[in-house]
């Protein structure tokens, strides 16, 4: 499979530079990062977090980032 990820320049040239230091590709850098987050168990919300959850509901199409941006405009 493949996918295509968008990142900044400053991080690509960062994390290309890392990968060729490691003496590897950038490709197999991201792979054995998600390989190793996808092992990782996920700890369960705390209970305060878990009563929370699903409280609002927010129209189809609503973009945090957005509105986010606008705020701090």
């Amino acid at each position: 499979m493949s996918i295509t990820l968008e990142l900044s320049d400053e991080v690509t040239q960062q994390a290309e530079h890392y990968a060729r230091q490691q003496g590897r590709s950038l490709v197999a850098l991201v792979e054995e990062y998600l390989r190793q987050l996808a092992a990782k168990p996920v700890p369960p919300l705390a209970p305060a977090v878990q009563e929370l959850y699903g409280i609002l509901e927010l129209p189809a199409g609503f973009d945090y980032k957005t509105q986010r941006d606008e705020q701090a405009s």
